[in-house]
């Protein structure tokens, strides 16, 4: 397949299946891809999806960390608002990774390891290019390289703020998420950061101290949060009981500001 960017689709259910099967037989990430190009090639092995979506903007893949500050939004304005269905259904996932955002990903997680790493590069392709239909969760939407692109951003998009760092920006959160891969795991990896008003409260806190809001800093505000959801509901607070509970972290936890 074409590293050119090509319209969304999503794979068949027995192509998912061969391309894991070839992963797996693969010498070399070479091998691999070359395999999966012809599967991707094959019009039978192609679902179209509902609506023609067209030909996607292509997304900066060089560096890391904060590159995917644009891309996120790129993205999700791309594909739009999914039902939750579609949106953790893996064919579709494992599509835009192999062929509609090839260059994307062969630039941002590329597979060329050290041939000394052994198959360092296979566990690359199952964490960053593939999902298995078998074993989707939160933790794996968001770390797998194009998913990880429009759940953020969905999770985050807030085109109605009356408040915060949102206020007219709806991406403003999407954005502040991605100034750090650290940041992303600690707030998404954790049960607590599934309540939109904390998720929310961490970041506009995050954005009021800018370069002080270390990943260690982040890291200990969500660990504290979880905590305390441990014996108190938090999903139920509202959002100046959210920022309560953040400013008390910061000065019982060590935290400091």
């Amino acid at each position: 397949m074409s590293k050119l960017a090509s319209e969304a689709r999503a794979f068949t259910d027995s192509a998912v299946l061969d391309i894991f099967r070839e992963l797996d037989l693969a010498s070399s990430p070479e091998d691999f891809l070359a395999s999966a190009d012809a599967i991707a090639a094959n019009p039978k092995n192609q679902l179209a999806l509902p609506v023609r979506l067209g030909v996607p903007d292509t997304l900066d893949g060089k560096g890391t960390r904060s590159v995917d500050i644009d891309n996120a939004p790129m993205v999700h304005e791309y594909l739009g608002e999914l039902k939750l269905a579609d949106a953790a259904d893996a064919r579709l996932w494992n599509f835009l990774a192999l062929g509609t955002y090839r260059s994307y990903m062969e630039e941002r997680w590329p597979l060329d390891v050290p041939k000394s790493n052994g198959d360092a590069w296979k566990r690359r392709v199952k964490d960053r290019w593939l999902l298995h239909a078998g074993s989707i969760t939160r933790g794996r939407l968001v770390r797998h390289g194009i998913a990880r692109l429009w759940w953020v951003a969905h999770l985050t998009y807030e085109p109605h703020a009356f408040d915060g760092i949102a206020k007219g920006k709806p991406y403003a959160y999407t954005r502040e998420v991605f100034k750090s891969e650290d940041r992303l795991n600690a707030i998404f990896d954790r049960e607590v950061g599934a309540f939109p008003l904390v998720r929310h409260a961490v970041l506009d806190h995050a954005a009021s101290l800018g370069t002080k809001a270390t990943d260690k800093y982040l890291h200990r505000i969500m660990q504290y949060l979880t905590l305390v959801h441990g014996y108190r509901d938090v999903g139920v607070l509202d959002v100046v009981g959210v920022k309560n509970l953040i400013n008390y972290a910061t000065k019982h936890a060590g935290l400091g500001s």
